[in-house]
């Protein structure tokens, strides 16, 4: 067998799609490997695509690569043929996927209630990994699966911090990403000799995943490396898909060191990967680059947290590190996500004037609080059927007292002049028996609250 005829066969044998036996969303559809493209057809494009189309929202044109998924009413088989040409020998390779049928649309009259993953500390191993609480008003939470994790990594550092919870596009499937880190295990938070916190400079570069289709059995967890070239760590993800481009965009914080001096050259920062199969990656781009002080130094990001209204998102982070000034728990929004330039200020948590007596911060920024997390409570949870309602929660991690709601039907309303911003008070909330550190709140249907009721 002469070199070029190994070369292509060795190609078309790294040729597959992740999940093809039961497809339920966008795939992708690799259009290079070692430098060889790769040729696509589908013998069904009405159900999977094998070309790049444009998509416009809110007027922004987008591009969606091939392996856009149509889910039917039924199962369908497609066969997919791949085609390279490598220096003149031509291959290709024919791969089936079954398209799952597509599940019942879900409405907001489905939702019932409220699923917290979240970890409690790390002063115990046990206490960096995910542990869930349910609610069912959003306000008052019940710790499940006795007080013990539900899910516990074996992977990277032993220990999993800041998780997130998102259900996919379709509805059917759940991805929980979360910081691949144990300080616990590193023997706590060390200082180098630049004033960073060594977990911040040494740290993973990869996140941790799992998955689930029932939210009760979610598999082995996976390491995903989504940091940026000479990283020093990757916190506190999260992620959204986009309809423009039908990818899920997961973003993170991350500082640049400098591979010479083993110090920060970047102050920690906001960037982001996309991908529609957890295995296939973008570049690592910056998502919210730093905020500056007035004098331009460059303040810490972190913990970022993301919500679409209408065509706008909006975002909250922890700005500024714990001692910075200028910084706060800080909302920016753009309608481009994908532009790092077109975020603005909407406000900071400080500009609201809420009262925080007796609530054991001296003030809502970044000094007191970290680990923002931005919700939509469901509907039947409204005041007012008409008005939607949304919460922040941030984590009090230097009182060391877990999280604090604030609730709001409108987040640009910048200094509370409207009255929409409220602070909760102890009495109107209740987080059960385990502290909850950084963690993430999802809606979930009357159906999901009765079977993680029964599991846990």
């Amino acid at each position: 067998m002469n070199n070029i005829l190994e070369k292509a066969k060795d190609i078309i044998d790294k040729i597959d799609i992740k999940g093809k036996d039961a497809v339920r969303g966008n795939i992708t559809l690799l259009t290079e490997i070692d430098g060889v493209k790769i040729e696509w057809k589908s013998s069904n494009e009405a159900i999977i695509s094998d070309k790049d189309i444009k998509k416009t929202i809110a007027g922004i044109t987008y591009n969606q690569a091939a392996g856009v998924v149509n889910r039917q009413s039924e199962d369908v088989k497609v066969k997919l043929t791949a085609t390279i040409n490598c220096d003149g020998e031509s291959l290709c390779k024919d791969i089936e996927v079954t398209v799952v049928k597509a599940p019942e649309k879900i409405t907001e009259d489905d939702f019932g209630g409220y699923l917290f993953a979240h970890f409690i500390g790390e002063q115990e191993g046990h206490q960096e990994q995910i542990y869930f609480a349910l609610s069912e008003d959003g306000l008052n939470f019940k710790d499940m699966n006795n007080l013990k994790p539900v899910l516990i990594s074996n992977v990277g550092e032993g220990g999993v911090r800041d998780p997130y919870l998102y259900r996919s596009y379709e509805g059917d499937r759940f991805f929980l990403i979360a910081t691949d880190l144990s300080i616990f295990n590193r023997g706590g938070w060390f200082q180098n000799e630049q004033g960073y916190y060594d977990a911040s400079t040494t740290g993973s570069s990869n996140l941790v995943l799992w998955e689930s289709t029932d939210l009760v059995n979610f598999g082995e967890p996976k390491l995903l490396p989504v940091a940026p070239k000479n990283a020093g760590m990757a916190w506190a993800p999260e992620m959204i898909y986009h309809e423009g481009t039908g990818e899920y965009v997961i973003f993170f914080s991350s500082s640049i060191m400098n591979p010479e001096t083993k110090m920060k050259a970047k102050p920690n920062t906001i960037f982001y990967v996309t991908t529609r199969d957890f295995v296939n990656f973008s570049e690592t781009k910056i998502f919210i680059d730093n905020q500056t002080d007035p004098d331009g130094k460059a303040r810490e990001i972190i913990d970022t947290t993301l919500i679409k209204i209408g065509d706008t998102y909006y975002s909250a982070s922890k700005d500024g590190d714990n001692s910075e000034s200028n910084g706060g728990i800080r909302i920016l929004k753009t309608n481009n996500i994908f532009d790092p330039d077109s975020w603005e200020k909407v406000l900071n948590l400080t500009d609201l004037g809420l009262d925080i007596s007796g609530l054991g911060v001296k003030a809502l920024d970044n000094g007191d609080l970290e680990g923002p997390e931005l919700f939509l409570y469901n509907k039947k949870d409204w005041e007012d059927s008409n008005v939607p309602e949304y919460g922040i929660m941030a984590d009090r991690y230097m009182a060391d007292l877990g999280y604090l709601p604030l609730k709001t039907t409108d987040l640009e309303d910048a200094n509370n002049s409207k009255g929409s911003w409220k602070v909760l008070s102890k009495e109107e909330y209740s987080f059960d028996k385990l502290k909850k550190r950084h963690g993430t709140i999802m809606s979930i249907t009357y159906d999901e609250v009765e079977r993680i009721k029964r599991t846990f």
